[in-house]
Formats: C-alpha cells, sequence, structure tokens
C-alpha cells in the first residue's frame, strides 16, 4: 500500500473488510432450492438428457451373455441402466458398486424397479459375481 493512498479508499483484499465497507450494494442472497423442488424437476439439474435407447456396444455385450441371464426387461424399460451396466461389465469394483447403489435405497425414498426389472438385476448380479470368483481361483 503507498504512503499516498488515504484509508478511504478500498483496501487491496476484499477477505480483510466486512461487505458493507467493500463499496457498492450488496447483493442479495437468493434461497437454495428445497430437495422436494429438485427431486420433482430433476430437468433443472441435468446437464443433457440421458440415453434412453440401447447403444451398439451395449447390444454387443448382451450378445456375449448366456439367455437365461440377458436382462430383457432392464434393456426394453430401462435401457440407459443397461448401457452403463455394460461400459462397467469388465471393471469388477466399478460394476459391484453401481449393482449395489442400484439395489439399496440409501435416501429411503425410492419406489424402487418393477420385479420383472427388479429380477433381471439380480440375475444379472449373480451371474456378475459368479464370473468373477471363477476368475480369480
Amino acid at each position: 500500500m503507498s504512503i499516498y493512498q488515504t484509508r478511504a479508499k478500498r483496501p487491496i483484499n476484499d477477505f480483510a473488510t466486512p461487505p458493507s465497507t467493500r463499496g457498492g450494494p450488496v447483493a442479495p442472497v437468493r434461497p437454495m432450492p428445497s430437495a422436494q423442488t429438485l427431486a420433482q424437476d430433476w430437468n433443472r439439474v441435468r446437464r443433457t438428457k440421458p440415453v434412453n435407447y440401447m447403444l451398439p456396444k451395449s447390444l454387443d455385450w448382451l450378445a456375449t451373455l448366456p439367455q437365461e441371464v440377458r436382462p430383457r426387461a432392464l434393456e426394453r424399460q430401462y435401457p440407459r441402466i443397461a448401457n452403463l451396466i455394460a461400459l462397467q461389465w469388465n471393471n469388477a469394483a466399478a460394476c459391484r458398486a453401481y449393482f449395489d447403489d442400484l439395489l439399496t435405497d440409501h435416501r429411503g425414498t425410492r419406489k424402487g424397479f418393477p420385479a420383472d426389472v427388479y429380477r433381471d438385476l439380480t440375475v444379472l448380479r449373480n451371474y456378475h459375481y459368479n464370473q468373477q470368483l471363477t476368475l480369480q481361483e
């Protein structure tokens, strides 16, 4: 600070002074939207719209699964989830964490999946776990 400046001028650093002495009007603080508002309107929170169709890589992954394990209801009703499972299938830790997140209600407010989708997810999770166990042996 120069010796020729008066104390009436704004300080160089805004952290040392309270907002009332910084000069200019203080902007009003906007209240944060409530959790209920955000839960009702996820389109405001999402940056992009999720892919709601099966990607070619996911279709290739489905073809590698045995007939009794293929998640047909999941593929039909929730293709975006099937795409994410296909993407993480070869990463055991990530796939296990994603299955646990899907099948466990951490918030206490989820309705859950339809019965056929839930069955597909559990069969697929068990198949994945068993495959990982056989690879480790």
